[in-house]
């Protein structure tokens, strides 16, 4: 089972605005905790879920995203393998969010999110097809689930807004915009190192969701000072064009009926595991 727990220090963060409070961080997380606890009030160890249960439950297995069970990539984002897992993810993104959210705004902090997740998703499973043979079977059945793709998208966005204009700073002029923080970079580079060193770390995720959030950060980017609704929709319409796209592409690299055969046996297993 892949966890990507969170592993990387909180970012140093720009000040907020005391009148502000970060709402939407807070639905974000209680999501996340919510479907936790029902996990653990159904039957999921607390502490260390194992495969079968978070398959159930909405797991990113490559074998059955790619034969049908497409909502995967977006069900894995908020599952956890247990409260350790959970309580990094969450104490990251309550870090992270905020920042964003003051940056790019509360729908824009949302769209980086949610896309950025399931870009990190798509990475996921599309490394597992790279390294698929048949005397490596293993890596289509591994289960990914978790949140710091998406932290890690919101990074990403970050990175961006360090060396580009967002609606926060749309207004000032170029030499009071911020420039490119070492705390920041440093954050994401022992996010991405540390996972090279721990077994059990989907880095694939973390790498896509911090590329996922640098491209979707630019969209959103886009033309800063601009409100209007035209505005709004292009930028999200081109968001979910970048998804949509992804998923395409993630979904025609492989023929899903010659796998219908071994996720039918994947299944009697998992029956019989219960």
């Amino acid at each position: 089972m892949t966890s990507d727990p969170a592993t990387m220090p909180p970012p140093p963060q720009q000040p907020l605005p005391r009148h502000r409070l970060p709402v939407a961080t807070g639905v974000l997380i209680a999501i996340n905790v919510a479907v936790w606890l029902l996990q653990v009030a159904n039957g999921v160890s607390p502490t260390d879920a194992r495969s079968p249960a978070l398959i159930a439950w909405g797991g990113n297995m490559p074998l059955f995203t790619l034969t049908g069970d497409t909502w995967r990539l977006l069900t894995a984002m908020f599952l956890h393998g247990g409260i350790v897992h959970l309580g990094l993810n969450m104490y990251v993104l309550a870090f992270t969010a905020p920042v964003v959210e003051y940056e790019f705004g509360t729908a824009r902090m949302l769209a980086i999110y949610l896309a950025g997740g399931l870009l990190a998703s798509c990475a996921s499973v599309w490394w597992a097809e790279l390294r698929w043979s048949p005397a490596n079977a293993v890596v289509l059945e591994t289960v990914s689930v978790g949140a710091s793709g998406a932290v890690m998208a919101l990074f990403g966005s970050l990175l961006v807004g360090l060396v580009t204009p967002t609606p926060r700073f749309a207004h000032l002029p170029k030499h009071r915009q911020p420039g490119l923080n070492k705390g920041l970079l440093q954050a994401v580079a022992i996010n991405v190192g540390m996972g090279f060193l721990i077994q059990g770390v989907d880095n694939s995720a973390h790498i896509g969701g911090l590329v996922g959030g640098i491209l979707v950060g630019l969209l959103m980017a886009v033309a800063p000072a601009a409100t209007g609704g035209r505005a709004a929709l292009a930028r999200y319409a081109a968001t979910a064009g970048l998804v949509a796209v992804c998923v395409g592409a993630l979904l025609h690299t492989v023929d899903p009926r010659a796998l219908m055969p071994w996720r039918a046996g994947v299944e009697a297993q998992l029956k019989h595991s219960r």
